[in-house]
């Protein structure tokens, strides 16, 4: 049950984060108000706490690499559009402030998480 809780919590933060990204070039398909900007940090942290609870160490590792690469690319993405905003080659409909916040988030929890996925493969003390 907590896998399912976790993955959930995982899809709502990750779909907030597209959300956000897309919202400055007004192709969001869902308003990005208040909640997506909470979803997006709480529900990748809740969504990899739940799918670490009880798993095994292959599962963990495998959990913190998806985690963390798909915010890392989140973060990506949402750098390179604010570098072609700024640089004109696009233009976006609104305020960018919602890319920076992805970038931040997403490069702070996705390298977190990335590292975490090779945490707890050492010895086990006697």
């Amino acid at each position: 049950m907590t896998k399912l809780i976790g993955a959930v919590f995982l899809v709502l933060g990750l779909v907030a984060g597209v959300v956000l990204l897309l919202a400055p070039f007004g192709r969001a398909p869902l308003e990005a108000g208040p909640l997506m900007w909470l979803t997006f940090p709480l529900g990748c942290i809740g969504g990899h706490v739940f799918l670490m609870l009880g798993a095994s160490r292959p599962q963990m590792g495998l959990s913190s690499m998806v985690t963390g690469g798909a915010l890392l690319l989140l973060a990506l993405a949402a750098t390179v559009a604010q570098f072609l905003v700024s640089g004109g080659v696009v233009t976006a409909a609104g305020e960018t402030l919602s890319l920076w916040y992805v970038a931040g988030c997403g490069f702070l929890l996705g390298g977190i998480a990335y590292a975490l996925r090779g945490a707890g493969k050492g010895d086990t003390p006697q």
